[in-house]
């Protein structure tokens, strides 16, 4: 039994918790935004984050500088197919990504091993490894380890969970937080 508990502990803070926050973040933006409805069910929803690709797809053409005033965890949750499947991946990428530059800084090997075979040849790795990231993004759910079913439910849990808060309003807020912790008895 306590066999089966750890594995579904690891997804839920690895992978539920994070989907979490960043599907409330998301969807709290768009509810608020007047881009999706609070009163929708999740096929509304759903049919209104299409709608939201769609013109997004429509848009790519901008400039930079219009670019730049969106937000950019939107931006790349769409890059990465938007709904559920997109935000897994991009969390996967995150993850990848920043545990990559955690190592690169903390073992980093010298220049003369970087630049050892010429500019061209760091530039050519450099450009595999981000393609081999985001390919590991792509198929995320054999990235994480144990049992792809465990991994997968536990993070469209905590998807939905994020939505659902987001639907429901629910924000909590720093000056909220403090009076929780000041209230709870001492003992």
């Amino acid at each position: 039994m306590c066999k089966l508990n750890i594995p579904v502990l690891k997804a839920i803070i690895e992978l539920g918790l994070p989907l979490a926050l960043l599907s409330w973040l998301i969807f709290m933006r768009l509810f608020v935004s007047g881009e999706l409805d609070r009163q929708a069910d999740r096929k509304g929803i759903e049919r209104g984050v299409k709608k939201i690709k769609a013109s997004f797809k429509s848009e790519k053409k901008k400039t930079f500088a219009e670019k730049s005033k969106t937000d950019l965890v939107f931006e790349k949750w769409m890059y990465f197919g938007s709904g559920f499947y997109g935000l897994a991946a991009l969390w996967t990428f995150l993850v990848i990504e920043v545990g990559e530059l955690i190592g690169f800084v903390f073992n980093f090997p010298g220049f003369d091993v970087l630049f050892g075979d010429g500019l061209i040849s760091f530039l050519f790795n450099l450009g595999m490894n981000q393609l081999s990231n985001l390919i590991s993004a792509f198929v995320w759910f054999s990235y994480w380890d144990g049992s792809m079913l465990i991994w997968t439910l536990v993070a469209y849990a905590g998807y939905l969970a994020g939505i659902e808060a987001a639907r429901r309003n629910l924000k909590v807020s720093k000056e909220t937080l403090l009076e929780q912790v000041r209230r709870r008895p001492r003992g």
